[in-house]
């Protein structure tokens, strides 16, 4: 039976919604399993109820098993086959753009780089069983009965609506990219600085200096503070440092104005970032709590704590 232009889209975003279903209660329970306390967990990369990669999987596999409905092992293959290609392709790709997973099989045997695994490739030939033989047959059953312009009105509403999700979920990701990248760099250069006072204080024996020690630690430390209080606080340490850094022992040290230069970049830097770029960000990680990114895990962990003081 062939379908409209209309219908199809209609099949996607069901689909779409039956796959953010799943995500949402698999999710849910993994996090009361793990936390013993139950918080409903909104699953996927836009707000809305919709997870794409289901809905354009299942339209692939209704494509491409065109001519072997009635074959339940050739759709078995062909259905673990397409599923398994998209997220092989998709996978990568996000990663790419977003520096981070939004999915990892990495923790599962037989699995590539963390983008397919083996077992999710046989769920993924199983489900294609049952959605064409299956769920597919009354879902199809009831669209044919709706009117094909009240279709075409409801496809045309969803994708402005699904449009509009999609471009601030995707300005959301770069936020949190964003964020990823000024957290680390802040890191490192407070890493930086530590090493290099703490080999000062190292062959500069005075009083002071094990307070000064102590201080420029703090400064990594306190990175696990919320971003609010790290922003309130960093100046005031700054200072500190700068007072220290007054010090006689410190006179004619050539880095000593180029660390302090870099402490002010850094610290403005950070205040420029809005609670808005922090807030959009953050709800990333909430939809996608098992988010993973090889650059920026430290930071995701960090972000992810942060998230559990919130709850």
């Amino acid at each position: 039976m062939s379908y409209s232009i209309s219908q199809w889209i209609l099949f996607f975003f069901c689909y779409a919604f039956i796959g953010w279903i799943w995500e949402c209660c698999f999710v849910s329970m993994k996090e009361f399993y793990r936390n013993r306390k139950w918080k409903f967990v909104n699953r996927g990369f836009l707000h809305g109820p919709f997870i794409p990669i289901y809905g354009f999987v299942a339209i692939s596999i209704l494509i491409t098993t065109v001519p072997i409905r009635a074959q339940g092992l050739a759709v078995f293959v062909v259905g673990s086959l397409t599923a398994t290609i998209f997220e092989l392709v998709i996978g990568p790709v996000m990663e790419k753009l977003f520096q981070v997973k939004y999915w990892d099989y990495s923790e599962l045997p037989l699995n590539y780089k963390g983008y397919i695994c083996l077992f999710v490739s046989i769920f993924w030939g199983i489900l294609s069983v049952v959605l064409v033989q299956i769920i597919h047959v009354p879902i199809a059953d009831v669209l044919m009965r709706i009117p094909r312009a009240v279709c075409e009105i409801c496809s045309i509403l969803l994708i402005i609506l699904f449009t509009y999700d999609t471009t601030i979920s995707f300005n959301e990701a770069m936020e949190l990219r964003d964020l990823l990248e000024t957290l680390a760099e802040n890191n490192e250069t407070m890493k930086r600085i530590e090493r290099r006072i703490d080999a000062i204080v190292a062959f500069t024996p005075v009083p002071d200096m094990n307070e000064l020690r102590v201080l420029s630690k703090n400064l990594h430390e306190k990175m696990e503070d919320r971003v609010n209080r790290l922003r309130e606080r960093n100046e005031e340490r700054i200072n500190k440092i700068r007072e220290h850094m007054q010090l006689p022992e410190f006179d004619g040290l050539p880095e000593r104005e180029e660390w302090l230069k870099k402490l002010e970049q850094r610290h403005i830097k950070f205040m420029e970032k809005s609670n808005k770029q922090y807030t959009y960000a953050l709800s990333q990680l909430k939809r996608n709590p098992m988010m993973k990114s090889k650059k920026y895990q430290e930071i995701i962990k960090l972000l992810n704590e942060w998230n559990k003081d919130e709850r």
